[in-house]
């Protein structure tokens, strides 16, 4: 009995380490960082707009590395991204209240990081 153990033993664990299957989840950081950066220019803008305007060019800065650094490169969203930060920065020239691009910004932000993260690659 304890000879047939020693056999299959070895037998069932190949099987059962055949049978594994990894999963990895990527949380891609620039869109993160660039979130953040959206996240803290909001609050910003009305104490310090200049402080806001770098935070929301840092946010731009961060969608295309995140394009560049392979990051679903082909996804409509980074158009879609791209123009509104650049509304957002032309708001923020100006005196226009920019609340509604902020809320809209961040949605398609944690949208795409949501898509993105949730992307299974074997």
């Amino acid at each position: 009995m304890k000879n047939g153990i020693s056999v299959a033993l070895p037998v069932i664990a190949t099987t059962a380490l055949n049978t594994l299957l990894v999963v990895d989840r990527v949380t891609p950081l620039p869109l993160v960082i660039a979130r953040e950066a959206i996240n803290s220019a909001k609050a910003q803008t009305q104490s310090d707009k200049q402080v806001a305007q770098t935070l929301v060019q840092t946010a731009k800065n961060e969608v295309e590395r995140a394009k560049e650094l392979g990051y679903a490169p082909q996804a409509p969203e980074y158009e879609d991204l791209r123009a509104d930060i650049s509304t957002l920065e032309k708001q923020l020239k100006g005196n226009s209240d920019a609340g509604s691009l902020f809320a809209k910004l961040e949605d398609k932000l944690s949208a795409f990081m949501k898509r993105q993260s949730q992307q299974e690659r074997r």
